[in-house]
Protein backbone atom coordinates (compact mmCIF):
# COMPACT_ATOMS: atom_id res chain seq x y z
CA UNK A 1 0.00 0.00 0.00
CA UNK A 2 2.82 2.38 0.88
CA UNK A 3 4.49 1.62 -2.48
CA UNK A 4 1.22 2.36 -4.31
CA UNK A 5 0.82 5.69 -2.51
CA UNK A 6 4.41 6.56 -3.36
CA UNK A 7 3.87 5.80 -7.05
CA UNK A 8 0.67 7.88 -7.15
CA UNK A 9 2.38 10.77 -5.39
CA UNK A 10 5.28 10.70 -7.85
CA UNK A 11 2.87 10.59 -10.79
CA UNK A 12 0.90 13.58 -9.57
CA UNK A 13 4.13 15.46 -8.87
CA UNK A 14 5.49 14.79 -12.38
CA UNK A 15 2.19 15.86 -13.94
CA UNK A 16 2.23 19.05 -11.92
CA UNK A 17 5.81 19.75 -12.94
CA UNK A 18 5.27 19.05 -16.64
CA UNK A 19 1.83 20.69 -16.91
CA UNK A 20 2.00 24.14 -18.44
CA UNK A 21 -0.41 26.87 -19.31
CA UNK A 22 -0.79 27.78 -22.96
CA UNK A 23 -1.59 30.99 -24.81
CA UNK A 24 -2.63 30.73 -28.46
CA UNK A 25 -2.28 33.99 -30.39
CA UNK A 26 -4.39 35.25 -33.28
CA UNK A 27 -1.47 34.24 -35.53
CA UNK A 28 -1.95 30.65 -34.25
CA UNK A 29 1.37 30.68 -32.39
CA UNK A 30 1.45 28.72 -29.10
CA UNK A 31 3.20 30.15 -26.03
CA UNK A 32 3.92 27.59 -23.30
CA UNK A 33 4.16 29.37 -19.99
CA UNK A 34 2.70 29.86 -16.53
CA UNK A 35 -0.12 32.36 -16.55
CA UNK A 36 0.06 34.79 -13.62
CA UNK A 37 -3.02 36.93 -14.17
CA UNK A 38 -5.69 37.77 -16.73
CA UNK A 39 -7.62 41.02 -17.10
CA UNK A 40 -9.56 42.78 -19.85
CA UNK A 41 -6.47 44.32 -21.39
CA UNK A 42 -3.51 41.96 -20.88
CA UNK A 43 -2.39 38.49 -19.84
CA UNK A 44 0.70 38.37 -17.62
CA UNK A 45 2.78 35.18 -17.73
CA UNK A 46 6.19 33.64 -17.01
CA UNK A 47 8.38 31.63 -19.38
CA UNK A 48 11.21 29.31 -18.33
CA UNK A 49 14.16 28.99 -20.69
CA UNK A 50 16.76 26.23 -21.14
CA UNK A 51 19.29 28.02 -18.92
CA UNK A 52 16.71 27.97 -16.07
CA UNK A 53 15.96 31.66 -16.48
CA UNK A 54 12.38 32.68 -15.73
CA UNK A 55 11.25 35.80 -17.57
CA UNK A 56 8.05 37.68 -16.88
CA UNK A 57 6.11 38.86 -19.92
CA UNK A 58 2.67 40.03 -20.96
CA UNK A 59 0.52 40.06 -24.09
CA UNK A 60 -2.49 42.16 -25.10
CA UNK A 61 -5.78 40.25 -25.04
CA UNK A 62 -6.57 41.55 -28.54
CA UNK A 63 -3.64 39.45 -29.80
CA UNK A 64 -4.89 36.29 -28.04
CA UNK A 65 -7.22 33.77 -29.65
CA UNK A 66 -7.56 31.58 -26.54
CA UNK A 67 -5.67 30.44 -23.47
CA UNK A 68 -5.61 27.27 -21.33
CA UNK A 69 -4.76 27.13 -17.63
CA UNK A 70 -3.66 23.74 -16.32
CA UNK A 71 -4.48 24.62 -12.74
CA UNK A 72 -8.15 25.06 -13.56
CA UNK A 73 -9.01 21.62 -14.93
CA UNK A 74 -7.59 22.67 -18.33
CA UNK A 75 -10.59 24.89 -18.94
CA UNK A 76 -10.57 26.58 -22.33
CA UNK A 77 -11.11 30.34 -22.27
CA UNK A 78 -12.05 31.99 -25.58
CA UNK A 79 -12.06 35.74 -26.13
CA UNK A 80 -15.28 36.57 -27.89
CA UNK A 81 -14.00 40.07 -28.68
CA UNK A 82 -10.57 40.22 -30.25
CA UNK A 83 -10.14 43.99 -30.10
CA UNK A 84 -9.84 46.45 -27.27
CA UNK A 85 -12.05 49.48 -27.40
CA UNK A 86 -8.94 51.56 -26.69
CA UNK A 87 -5.85 50.51 -28.73
CA UNK A 88 -2.64 49.89 -26.85
CA UNK A 89 -0.59 51.77 -29.50
CA UNK A 90 -2.67 54.76 -30.49
CA UNK A 91 -0.34 56.69 -32.82
CA UNK A 92 -0.09 55.33 -36.38
CA UNK A 93 2.56 56.65 -38.79
CA UNK A 94 2.35 55.80 -42.50
CA UNK A 95 4.85 56.26 -45.34
CA UNK A 96 3.96 55.63 -48.98
CA UNK A 97 6.09 55.98 -52.12
CA UNK A 98 5.88 55.00 -55.76
CA UNK A 99 4.66 56.25 -59.13
CA UNK A 100 2.02 58.82 -60.01
CA UNK A 101 -0.04 59.66 -63.09
CA UNK A 102 -1.38 63.15 -63.80
CA UNK A 103 -4.75 63.63 -65.50
CA UNK A 104 -3.79 67.03 -66.96
CA UNK A 105 -4.79 67.34 -70.63
CA UNK A 106 -2.01 68.69 -72.89
CA UNK A 107 -3.78 68.14 -76.23
CA UNK A 108 -3.88 71.85 -77.15
CA UNK A 109 -0.11 72.21 -76.67
CA UNK A 110 0.46 68.98 -78.60
CA UNK A 111 -1.48 70.31 -81.57
CA UNK A 112 0.50 73.57 -81.61
CA UNK A 113 3.85 71.75 -81.72
CA UNK A 114 2.64 69.28 -84.33
CA UNK A 115 1.40 72.16 -86.51
CA UNK A 116 4.94 73.57 -86.34
CA UNK A 117 6.16 70.46 -88.15
CA UNK A 118 7.39 68.37 -85.21
CA UNK A 119 6.90 64.56 -85.33
CA UNK A 120 3.81 63.50 -83.36
CA UNK A 121 5.75 60.62 -81.76
CA UNK A 122 8.28 63.02 -80.22
CA UNK A 123 5.52 65.28 -78.95
CA UNK A 124 3.67 62.33 -77.41
CA UNK A 125 6.85 61.14 -75.69
CA UNK A 126 7.48 64.61 -74.22
CA UNK A 127 4.02 64.94 -72.69
CA UNK A 128 3.92 61.29 -71.61
CA UNK A 129 6.90 62.04 -69.38
CA UNK A 130 5.13 65.14 -68.09
CA UNK A 131 2.07 63.03 -67.18
CA UNK A 132 3.99 60.33 -65.29
CA UNK A 133 6.25 60.89 -62.31
CA UNK A 134 6.98 59.98 -58.70
CA UNK A 135 5.25 60.62 -55.41
CA UNK A 136 5.95 60.48 -51.68
CA UNK A 137 3.24 60.56 -48.99
CA UNK A 138 3.32 60.65 -45.20
CA UNK A 139 0.51 60.67 -42.67
CA UNK A 140 -0.05 60.42 -38.93
CA UNK A 141 -3.28 59.27 -37.28
CA UNK A 142 -4.47 59.06 -33.70
CA UNK A 143 -6.52 55.87 -33.24
CA UNK A 144 -9.77 56.53 -31.41
CA UNK A 145 -10.63 52.82 -31.74
CA UNK A 146 -8.83 49.91 -33.42
CA UNK A 147 -10.91 50.67 -36.51
CA UNK A 148 -10.98 54.47 -36.65
CA UNK A 149 -8.32 57.17 -36.57
CA UNK A 150 -8.04 60.91 -37.26
CA UNK A 151 -4.95 62.83 -38.29
CA UNK A 152 -3.21 64.65 -41.14
CA UNK A 153 -1.99 63.71 -44.62
CA UNK A 154 0.80 65.20 -46.77
CA UNK A 155 1.96 64.17 -50.23
CA UNK A 156 4.09 65.57 -53.03
CA UNK A 157 4.26 64.54 -56.70
CA UNK A 158 7.05 65.37 -59.14
CA UNK A 159 6.91 65.39 -62.95
CA UNK A 160 9.59 66.46 -65.45
CA UNK A 161 10.31 66.39 -69.18
CA UNK A 162 12.85 67.78 -71.65
CA UNK A 163 12.61 68.21 -75.40
CA UNK A 164 14.04 69.91 -78.51
CA UNK A 165 11.46 71.18 -80.99
CA UNK A 166 11.30 73.23 -84.18
CA UNK A 167 9.36 76.46 -84.51
CA UNK A 168 8.97 78.76 -87.48
CA UNK A 169 11.56 81.50 -87.53
CA UNK A 170 12.10 84.68 -89.52
CA UNK A 171 13.40 84.92 -93.07
CA UNK A 172 13.34 87.25 -96.03
CA UNK A 173 11.62 86.62 -99.38
CA UNK A 174 8.84 84.68 -97.62
CA UNK A 175 11.06 81.60 -97.34
CA UNK A 176 10.05 79.25 -94.47
CA UNK A 177 12.78 78.78 -91.90
CA UNK A 178 12.78 76.83 -88.65
CA UNK A 179 14.74 77.37 -85.49
CA UNK A 180 15.46 75.08 -82.57
CA UNK A 181 13.37 75.57 -79.43
CA UNK A 182 14.40 73.80 -76.20
CA UNK A 183 12.03 73.05 -73.33
CA UNK A 184 12.77 71.82 -69.79
CA UNK A 185 9.75 71.56 -67.48
CA UNK A 186 9.51 70.54 -63.82
CA UNK A 187 6.11 70.30 -62.17
CA UNK A 188 5.24 69.80 -58.49
CA UNK A 189 1.88 69.28 -56.80
CA UNK A 190 1.66 69.13 -53.01
CA UNK A 191 -1.38 68.05 -51.01
CA UNK A 192 -1.99 68.74 -47.31
CA UNK A 193 -5.13 68.28 -45.22
CA UNK A 194 -6.87 66.54 -42.31
CA UNK A 195 -7.48 62.83 -42.75
CA UNK A 196 -9.78 60.07 -41.46
CA UNK A 197 -8.52 56.47 -41.40
CA UNK A 198 -10.54 53.23 -41.36
CA UNK A 199 -8.86 49.83 -40.94
CA UNK A 200 -10.00 46.21 -40.64
CA UNK A 201 -8.26 42.89 -40.03
CA UNK A 202 -9.18 40.13 -42.50
CA UNK A 203 -9.03 36.34 -42.22
CA UNK A 204 -8.75 33.91 -39.33
CA UNK A 205 -5.07 34.63 -38.77
CA UNK A 206 -5.64 38.42 -38.74
CA UNK A 207 -2.48 38.86 -40.81
CA UNK A 208 -4.10 40.90 -43.57
CA UNK A 209 -5.19 44.48 -42.96
CA UNK A 210 -7.31 46.74 -45.16
CA UNK A 211 -6.94 50.50 -44.70
CA UNK A 212 -8.98 53.32 -46.23
CA UNK A 213 -8.43 57.08 -45.93
CA UNK A 214 -10.40 60.16 -46.91
CA UNK A 215 -8.90 63.65 -46.73
CA UNK A 216 -10.13 67.09 -47.85
CA UNK A 217 -7.42 69.71 -48.20
CA UNK A 218 -5.42 71.99 -50.47
CA UNK A 219 -3.21 71.32 -53.46
CA UNK A 220 -0.28 73.67 -54.16
CA UNK A 221 0.77 73.77 -57.83
CA UNK A 222 4.21 74.81 -59.07
CA UNK A 223 5.60 74.63 -62.62
CA UNK A 224 9.15 75.67 -63.54
CA UNK A 225 9.81 76.13 -67.26
CA UNK A 226 13.27 76.69 -68.72
CA UNK A 227 13.90 77.17 -72.42
CA UNK A 228 15.09 79.55 -75.09
CA UNK A 229 13.33 81.99 -77.40
CA UNK A 230 14.32 83.13 -80.87
CA UNK A 231 14.51 86.92 -81.12
CA UNK A 232 15.50 89.69 -83.54
CA UNK A 233 17.41 92.80 -82.56
CA UNK A 234 15.96 95.88 -84.27
CA UNK A 235 18.27 98.48 -82.81
CA UNK A 236 17.59 101.15 -80.26
CA UNK A 237 15.25 103.13 -82.54
CA UNK A 238 13.38 100.05 -83.77
CA UNK A 239 14.99 100.21 -87.22
CA UNK A 240 17.86 98.26 -88.75
CA UNK A 241 19.45 98.82 -92.14
CA UNK A 242 19.82 95.42 -93.81
CA UNK A 243 19.02 92.04 -92.31
CA UNK A 244 18.34 92.28 -88.61
CA UNK A 245 20.58 90.20 -86.33
CA UNK A 246 18.87 87.15 -84.85
CA UNK A 247 19.76 85.41 -81.61
CA UNK A 248 18.56 83.02 -78.91
CA UNK A 249 17.61 84.29 -75.50
CA UNK A 250 16.92 82.44 -72.27
CA UNK A 251 13.20 82.21 -71.56
CA UNK A 252 12.29 81.04 -68.03
CA UNK A 253 8.96 81.22 -66.25
CA UNK A 254 7.39 80.18 -62.95
CA UNK A 255 3.69 79.35 -62.61
CA UNK A 256 2.05 78.83 -59.22
CA UNK A 257 -1.44 78.33 -57.84
CA UNK A 258 -3.49 76.51 -55.22
CA UNK A 259 -6.97 75.03 -55.01
CA UNK A 260 -9.28 72.82 -52.96
CA UNK A 261 -8.79 69.05 -53.29
CA UNK A 262 -10.13 65.73 -52.03
CA UNK A 263 -7.92 62.67 -51.60
CA UNK A 264 -9.02 59.08 -51.07
CA UNK A 265 -6.80 56.04 -50.55
CA UNK A 266 -6.93 52.26 -50.20
CA UNK A 267 -4.22 49.80 -49.12
CA UNK A 268 -3.82 46.07 -48.53
CA UNK A 269 -1.13 45.23 -45.98
CA UNK A 270 0.51 42.23 -44.34
CA UNK A 271 1.00 42.45 -40.57
CA UNK A 272 4.67 41.68 -39.99
CA UNK A 273 4.08 42.24 -36.27
CA UNK A 274 1.23 43.69 -34.20
CA UNK A 275 2.82 47.13 -34.66
CA UNK A 276 4.29 46.96 -38.19
CA UNK A 277 2.58 46.30 -41.51
CA UNK A 278 3.59 46.68 -45.16
CA UNK A 279 1.75 46.35 -48.44
CA UNK A 280 0.55 47.99 -51.64
CA UNK A 281 -1.50 51.18 -51.79
CA UNK A 282 -3.24 53.48 -54.22
CA UNK A 283 -4.86 56.89 -53.92
CA UNK A 284 -6.73 59.42 -56.05
CA UNK A 285 -6.47 63.18 -55.59
CA UNK A 286 -9.12 65.31 -57.28
CA UNK A 287 -8.28 68.97 -57.93
CA UNK A 288 -8.98 71.65 -60.54
CA UNK A 289 -7.00 74.87 -60.86
CA UNK A 290 -9.06 78.07 -61.33
CA UNK A 291 -6.38 80.78 -60.99
CA UNK A 292 -2.70 80.97 -61.86
CA UNK A 293 0.18 83.36 -61.11
CA UNK A 294 2.94 83.63 -63.74
CA UNK A 295 6.35 85.25 -63.38
CA UNK A 296 8.94 85.59 -66.18
CA UNK A 297 11.57 88.01 -67.49
CA UNK A 298 8.95 90.34 -69.01
CA UNK A 299 6.76 90.74 -65.94
CA UNK A 300 4.47 89.12 -63.41
CA UNK A 301 0.75 88.30 -63.31
CA UNK A 302 -0.91 87.41 -60.01
CA UNK A 303 -4.01 85.25 -59.55
CA UNK A 304 -5.07 85.36 -63.18
CA UNK A 305 -8.47 83.67 -63.58
CA UNK A 306 -8.23 80.94 -66.20
CA UNK A 307 -10.68 80.80 -69.07
CA UNK A 308 -10.95 77.03 -68.58
CA UNK A 309 -10.15 75.18 -65.36
CA UNK A 310 -7.05 73.01 -65.50
CA UNK A 311 -7.48 69.48 -64.18
CA UNK A 312 -4.46 68.67 -61.97
CA UNK A 313 -5.93 65.48 -60.49
CA UNK A 314 -3.56 62.54 -60.10
CA UNK A 315 -3.44 58.83 -59.29
CA UNK A 316 -0.71 57.59 -56.92
CA UNK A 317 0.28 53.94 -56.50
CA UNK A 318 3.14 52.11 -54.81
CA UNK A 319 4.19 50.60 -51.48
CA UNK A 320 3.10 51.60 -47.99
CA UNK A 321 4.56 51.00 -44.51
CA UNK A 322 2.62 51.61 -41.30
CA UNK A 323 3.91 51.56 -37.74
CA UNK A 324 2.03 51.92 -34.46
CA UNK A 325 3.72 53.74 -31.57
Amino acid sequence: MKNLLLVLSLTVFCMAVNAQDKIITVQNDTIECRIISVNDGRISYEQKFSDNRIVGKSIATSDVLEYLRSGKNSSRNIFMSRQREIPEHRLLFSLQSGLTHSLTDYNNLKNVLVDQGNPASEIDDYFKKLNNGYHLSASAHYLLTPFLGVGADYSVAYFSSKGDFLVRGYAGMNLPTYVNFKMDEKLFTQFVGPSVLFQQLVGNSKKIKLSETIAPGLVFFREETRGNSYQIYWGEDGYYNGEAPQYYNVSNSLSTGNTFAIKGGLSVEYRISPQLSAGVAGSFTWAKLHKLSVKNSTGQINDQKLENDVDISRIDYGFVFRYNF
